[in-house]
């Protein structure tokens, strides 16, 4: 066994295999992901696909504010225990220069006597840093996030923007009662409302709110199996839970017309803001619900016009009425993309009914951790 490097691992939950080397890691997840799927008939399962930094590879982080013995910390949940917060001097999941952040942000906490909130009671009013981080710019965006507006971030934004990394400061004001950090009403309070992300020569401009994948390294790897894989699927595809048009953009090149379908008005916006951005012009992007759009494409026999179905999910997973109409509609190819592979294996049992699975291909975008990325590539099996 190694020794960790990070001087909270073990106390912070943030990470729970960061004492195991690399390659140990590895082989740990394959070994868990060929056991789940063994229930399945598979032609080809790859080796997983490692990440390319194992260290400040995330690009956004959630930093909760609490109390430890009496003193107010920033940092994550302690291991087992969500209403403790471990106070951090240091992520190694994250960014270098995170102390320097935390260090002006604790000051200000004390210097204010700024109470931090509390989940089980629901009192105080600072409850977390989130921050993003570009690892291809270096750009970073904070955002606190605060319980009420009559809260005074002013001086907190003079002593930040001292970093010149630091592009975007926001206040998002949350008073909601579930544990969901950017919800509310979200303020620019200093510099440029979106920063940008490049994934294999792809721009990606993001807000406060937009969801991205969390590795920009391994990401990279990711979206390169998914374009592999597309190449011999024809020539128009539909990218269901679209997103920021993360993977939509990135398979422009390959097919003659892509549609992306988010549920999210925001999602949608920031899709066509980065179609924009790229000079992407053979995409589509709607708004509305990932089940009623199926549904009705099934409904008219459109989807019988379509090569290909590019599926990533929230961890959920597919609804039972959308996954019975992917099934249904019997195109040609799937690309299901998983951040869940148990929710995938409860799909694919639906799923492999009128499929068959070509391939499994595993991604480790999340090192130190036992989650993993996985890709199926699943081809109709009946006309």
């Amino acid at each position: 066994m190694s020794r960790p490097l990070c001087k909270h691992f073990g106390v912070c939950g943030g990470c729970d295999s960061q004492d195991s080397p690399y390659g140990i890691q590895i082989k740990d997840k394959e070994a868990r992901l060929r056991e789940l799927f063994s229930q399945f008939k598979i032609k080809e399962t790859k080796e997983i696909i490692p990440s390319p930094e194992i260290y400040y590879y995330r690009n956004k982080m959630e930093y909760a504010v609490g109390t430890w013995d009496a003193v107010k910390v920033v940092g994550l949940r302690e291991k087992g225990r969500f209403y403790h917060v471990v106070g951090l001097e240091e992520c190694r999941i994250f960014n270098k220069e995170l102390s320097r952040v935390f260090a002006i942000f604790s000051g200000w906490i004390a210097d204010n006597n700024i109470k931090p909130y509390h989940n089980s009671k629901g009192t105080g009013i600072l409850r977390y840093l989130v921050l993003r981080h570009s690892k291809h710019y270096d750009d970073l965006m904070a955002i606190v996030v605060a319980t009420s507006d009559n809260i005074d971030i002013r001086g907190l934004a003079d002593e930040l923007r001292k970093f010149k990394k630091i592009r975007s400061i926001y206040l998002c004001v949350n008073d909601l009662l579930s544990d969901v950090a950017v919800a509310g009403e979200v303020k620019l309070i200093y510099g440029d409302e979106r920063i940008k992300e490049r994934i294999n020569g792809v721009d990606y401009s993001m807000g406060p709110e937009s969801f991205f994948q969390t590795n920009s390294y391994c990401c990279g790897s990711l979206y390169a199996a998914i374009r592999e894989e597309a190449k011999a699927m024809g020539p128009n595809a539909l990218d269901l839970c679209c997103g920021l048009g993360g993977i939509t953009l990135q398979v422009a090149g390959i097919f003659d017309e892509v549609t992306g379908v988010d549920i999210s008005e925001r999602n949608i916006e920031d899709a066509l803001i980065n179609a924009k951005l790229n000079g992407i012009d053979n995409v589509n992007f709607i708004c509305q619900d990932a089940e009623k759009y199926i549904l009705e494409l099934s409904a008219s026999g459109a989807i019988k016009k379509l090569d290909a179905i590019i599926l990533d999910p929230p961890r959920a997973g597919l609804s039972k009425k959308t996954r019975i109409a992917v099934r249904d509609g019997r195109v040609k190819n799937i690309i299901y993309v998983s951040c869940n592979p148990k929710n995938l294996a409860e799909d694919l049992k639906v799923l492999t009914e009128t499929y068959d699975i070509e391939k499994l291909i595993p991604v480790d975008m999340f090192p130190h951790t036992r989650h993993a990325e996985i890709i199926a590539i699943l081809k109709s099996n009946k006309v």
